[in-house]
């Protein structure tokens, strides 16, 4: 499980909405798959993440553009993870659903510190919050 707390917040409320429903989910799959869930409600979670991970991109995305913040590393790294979410194997068995959880998790907290928060700052350092 991974808690939301202020650590993760980085003070623009609409990207701190998805981060926080990206949270939701991925802790609905940590505890789906440690309750041994049905592998067809599993998948269908883990796609809801991926879905609400492309929407948190398209996002951050689209602030970039408005504010004249077009970050080369920060929009490559958008790229990466689309691309590696895109050919998920989609493996309907436990240990495929984890890992695909487990690395998404780690591809969150770790974009949260590396590009979101230095993004945010510009982002209210221009007046948006």
């Amino acid at each position: 499980m991974i808690k939301w707390s202020e650590h993760y917040e980085v003070g623009v409320a609409v990207i701190d909405g998805q981060h926080r429903e990206m949270f939701d989910i991925t802790n609905r799959l940590l505890v789906g798959l440690r309750d041994g869930r049905d592998a067809g409600e599993l998948v269908e979670t883990l796609r809801e993440l991926v879905r609400c991970t492309e929407h948190n991109v398209a996002t951050e995305e689209r602030l970039m553009q408005e504010h004249g913040l077009a970050s080369g590393q920060h929009h490559d790294e958008h790229q990466r993870l689309l691309e590696a979410i895109r050919h998920f194997d989609l493996r309907l068995d436990p240990g495929g659903l984890a890992e695909s959880t487990r690395w998404l998790r780690e591809w969150l907290l770790g974009h949260i510190d590396e590009n979101d928060r230095p993004f945010a700052e510009q982002l209210r350092s221009r007046g948006v919050t």
